[in-house]
């Protein structure tokens, strides 16, 4: 038997899905409680795990209304006065998604992810050397790809651990006196120094982050002297625009021939079904 799944049914899925992923890069709502939950048990958090699992959260009280309804608005049951022709339009307003389509809307999703870091490396730009003072006073720059002169606060690092131990630090100005952060560097915990001396220049040069420092990150540093300014940039000194466009290749080719080979097993279907 085909599953159905109605048009409401799709756009509230989609919308579910759509508002998880607004959690995960906002840091709020069931997302954050289950971040923090893992934080407070494993002193570490997994955000696909989480992601997961906020959309399980939000899909358990969803389904259970969407039921609800359901049953209130039921008009095919006893007592309908819907006519046989009105059923059968009712019925085909419904969406046929067969098992066979999860090859390519796999494929899709792997697709879509290596086709963002590909756009991302292509439109970083040229290097571009900027200072914190001028970001501190403002300026936005045109590039993504970007060498940065500051002063990093060794000692106000934020140590994450993510996919590994991702260390966070907030650079400023020299004449820095206080008051919001407008860099943010991503490296290594091994690139930290050993025994942090004096406040010194210093100069890096990486990719800025889409979506910024990740949640938890972001809330530490919130309740610390070195709050995020409005829009500041994280730069990931391990990042280039090369290495990463090389690697983008991988789940573009993959996610492509996912897409192609399970769009031609499902049409394959449909011919097949036909006759």
């Amino acid at each position: 038997m085909d599953k159905e799944l109605s048009r409401p049914a799709l756009v509230g899925t989609i919308a579910l899905v759509t508002l998880s992923f607004y959690f995960m890069f906002t840091y709020t709502g069931p997302f954050q409680w289950l971040a923090e939950l893992q934080l407070r048990w494993m002193d570490s958090y997994n955000e696909k795990l989480t992601l997961i699992l906020t959309v399980f959260v939000l899909f358990i009280p969803a389904t259970a209304v969407w039921k609800i309804v359901q049953v209130s608005v039921r008009t095919m049951g006893p007592g309908s006065t819907a006519t046989p022709q009105e059923a059968v339009y009712r019925k085909a307003r419904n969406i046929h998604l067969p098992g066979v389509l999860m090859l390519p809307l796999l494929g899709a999703i792997v697709f879509g992810i290596g086709a963002f870091m590909y756009w991302r490396a292509a439109t970083a730009g040229q290097l571009m050397a900027v200072k914190v003072k001028e970001l501190e006073e403002g300026k936005k720059p045109a590039s993504s790809y970007l060498t940065i002169e500051g002063v990093p606060v060794w000692d106000e690092a934020v140590t994450f651990k993510k996919s590994g131990k991702e260390s966070y630090l907030p650079v400023v100005s020299q004449d820095w006196k206080g008051g919001p952060v407008a860099v943010y560097v991503e490296c290594n915990e091994d690139d930290l120094p050993r025994s942090p001396g004096p406040l010194e220049m210093k100069t890096f040069r990486g990719m800025t982050e889409v979506g910024g420092l990740p949640g938890p990150v972001r809330v530490a540093f919130e309740k610390s002297l070195f709050k995020p300014a409005a829009g500041y940039l994280l730069l990931a000194i391990h990042d280039e625009p090369a290495k990463l466009m090389k690697f983008a290749k991988w789940p573009t080719i993959v996610g492509a021939g996912l897409l192609a080979a399970g769009l031609l097993v499902w049409g394959v279907k449909r011919i097949v079904a036909r006759r």
